[in-house]
């Protein structure tokens, strides 16, 4: 009879629960409000999943079970309700221009929009460069755990450091003594940081001058 190994391999760690126990480390050191960094409405936008089903992986919950189409029918619907709040285009508009992208009907267009057909692999690769999403296909079809913790990996990188220590904006912060810098979950390119902080700049120095 062979001898039984001296331990037992440890369990796969949960990659969310992860993610969130060094985002809260990093949020209780900052003395950071945890609702506002973590703003479930802003998140929910950008990973297209519903508000309740991220507030529930916020806390510890475990993932809802579902179905791969139904995910998939459910993000896209998501996705283009958000772009039409956005945008101020109407529906029917932005159904035309996907459908022109995918070469199908508008009334196509419509139902995949309406989260009413499910979409193959190439029309949700056009979807995904259509509504900007770098993830493509795996974005429509990873389970919300995952979803949530990509997102959630760049807003720990952004305060570990890992997203440009030396940026404009922590340059500006650093030099006026700003404790914080609050932009609602939006991540901006250096070249906006840039001019933030020139905007930024001028406004304290039109400050400063009246203050003579």
């Amino acid at each position: 009879m062979s001898a039984l190994p001296d331990a037992l391999p440890a369990p796969h760690p949960n990659p969310l629960a992860e993610t969130l126990a060094r985002l809260d480390a990093r949020i209780a050191e900052a003395g950071a409000d945890r609702g506002r960094l973590l703003d479930v409405r802003a998140l929910a936008e950008r990973t297209a999943l519903g508000e309740g089903e991220v507030r529930g992986l916020l806390d510890g919950g475990a993932p809802v079970a579902d179905r791969v189409d139904d995910r998939v029918r459910g993000r896209v619907r998501a996705l283009h309700e958000a772009y039409v709040a956005r945008s101020g285009k109407r529906a029917g508009e932005v159904g035309r221009e996907v459908a022109e992208r995918l070469s199908i009907s508008p009334e196509w267009a419509r139902r995949l929009l309406l989260g009413r057909k499910m979409p193959n692999v190439p029309d949700l690769t056009e979807l995904a460069a259509f509504f900007g999403i770098e993830e493509g296909v795996r974005f429509f079809t990873d389970p919300a755990a995952a979803v949530l913790n990509r997102e959630l990996g760049r807003a720990l990188a952004e305060l570990e450091g890992d997203a440009d220590d030396d940026g404009p904006l922590v340059e500006f912060a650093t030099r006026h003594g700003v404790v914080t810098l609050a932009l609602r979950g939006q991540r901006l390119t250096r070249r906006k940081q840039e001019a933030l902080a020139v905007m930024l700049e001028g406004l304290l120095g039109v400050d400063d001058e009246e203050a003579r």
